[in-house]
């Protein structure tokens, strides 16, 4: 699978999974709620070519979740402790 990072518009870091499938996708849901005790909040809005998925919280921040053609599906911080965990789990290996 092929991951990248960068920054996106709000200056904040955005991983995105490209064409990784969607059982990876749920590998990673899977992984930030069991090991890493995010819960979700929010719901699913779909549209034509974009889907924004319920996010990522813990105490610290949170992480909004979607899918598109572009990035595939992605997370995207909306602070420098999530840019900070972001590096950290693209570091990591784990995704």
């Amino acid at each position: 699978m092929t991951v990248t990072v960068h920054r996106a518009a709000n200056g904040h870091l955005l991983l995105e999974l490209g064409e990784a499938s969607d059982a990876a996708w749920h590998g990673l849901a899977a992984l930030l709620v069991n090991e890493y005790k995010f819960t979700r909040i929010g719901t699913a809005v779909l549209g034509a070519g974009e889907q924004i998925h319920p996010s990522f919280q813990v105490p610290e921040f949170t992480l909004a979740a979607g899918w598109d053609n572009w990035s595939g599906h992605y997370l995207l911080s909306e602070s420098a402790e999530g840019d900070a965990f972001i590096e950290r789990l693209a570091a990591s290996g784990a995704v």
